[in-house]
């Protein structure tokens, strides 16, 4: 556990602080948290804030993610955590091998501290919001400048590289990066559970055209890497977390962590930077949120796998002319698990459809 001095005390805004079930991350901007100056609320996540902030003389900028807590006065089960304080257990107890993780690959964020104090974390879901205001539970990474890879394909300044016949070589190249990135995780014996564009984040803003693009990348001065590498669980553990457009059936149904569950969300995910829609039906998607939102309904677990059974990837909606890139898709959104290739494979299989300029073949 990371030991921590005690919190300078911040004075508290004059409106007063919203409640843990209201929280309004704004309320750290200008403030300072655990020496981190924050300058501005990023995204908010499925289990966590986002923060832009500055360290030291040098202002130098980092990311901090800020763990969604929730007071503990609803009736859970014996024991049972919130989603936020089991994703913090489980960075906690990973804490050192995380951050060594992290620096293994130049594809993955890397986390600089893990900034916990268990007894805080206590004290804050108990109510005390003065304290998730001063010091709350942070993990600090390096702030990725040029946003995500979903931002490519919603923002308007980005359709002609959208429409660009360089696409489906960016696309391919980036998912070769990302499986390098998770045949590391998955080598550690970790497993990632949730990755989607969002989460796939640039070194520097991605130029507007597909040639620019694909030659900085080639040059390796345009990197993408996988965020959130601090929610990552022990394969073999409990699946906390996943996001229905593109996880695989077996992780929202309770299978346990495994790595064939990256190399699906993976394929889901390069499906959606290849046609700006989900692979998966609506009907798949809607049954995956209503077993997430009510886990113990047994109507809701047998319609998640009828829905799951009869639902068959549409690759129709892939333009012909990236029409390479099919057979691999199809390998990695297998419906068996055991049928999907592993990272390693994935990113060799990928790097062969593209020649050393990043042109697909």
């Amino acid at each position: 556990m990371v030991s921590l001095p005690p919190p300078p005390s911040a004075p508290l805004p004059k409106t007063g602080l919203p409640s843990l079930d209201k929280w309004d991350p704004r309320v750290w901007v200008n403030q300072e948290i655990h020496g981190y100056k924050v300058v501005e609320h990023v995204a908010t996540g499925a289990t966590g804030y986002v923060l832009r902030a500055t360290f030291g003389q040098g202002a130098t900028e980092m990311a901090l993610k800020i763990p969604i807590l929730k007071t503990t006065s609803r009736v859970r089960g014996v024991n049972e955590p919130t989603t936020g304080v089991t994703t913090l257990n489980e960075t906690m107890s990973e804490a050192t091998r995380l951050l060594e993780l992290s620096g293994q690959s130049k594809y993955v964020v890397q986390i600089r501290g893990v900034l916990v104090d268990r007894l805080n974390v206590q004290e804050i879901v108990k109510g005390n919001i003065a304290l998730y205001y001063r010091s709350p539970p942070a993990i600090v990474m390096d702030f990725m400048k040029g946003g995500t890879a979903k931002k490519l394909i919603e923002d308007p300044a980005y359709e002609p590289l959208y429409y660009s016949e360089k696409w489906g070589g960016i696309v391919v190249m980036l998912g070769q990066m990302m499986a390098q990135a998770l045949d590391m995780v998955h080598k550690a014996g970790f497993v990632h559970l949730d990755v989607k564009p969002q989460n796939v984040l640039f070194t520097s803003k991605p130029p507007l055209t597909g040639q620019d693009m694909l030659e900085q990348m080639v040059a390796g001065s345009l990197v993408p890497k996988l965020a959130d590498l601090g929610s990552a669980v022990k394969s073999g553990g409990k699946v906390v977390q996943f996001t229905s457009e593109y996880a695989p059936g077996e992780q929202v149904l309770g299978d346990e962590a495994d790595p064939s569950m990256d190399v699906y969300a993976l394929g889901a995910a390069l499906y959606t930077m290849l046609t700006r829609t989900p692979v998966h039906s609506n009907t798949l998607i809607e049954a995956m949120n209503n077993l997430s939102n009510n886990p113990s309904s047994n109507k809701a677990a047998n319609d998640l796998e009828s829905a799951w059974d009869s639902f068959s990837p549409d690759v129709s909606k892939i333009d012909p002319k990236f029409s390479a890139i099919i057979p691999v898709l199809k390998d990695m959104l297998a419906k068996d698990p055991g049928r999907r290739p592993e990272a390693e494979k994935v990113a060799n299989s990928l790097q062969k459809l593209v020649d050393k300029h990043g042109r697909l073949g």
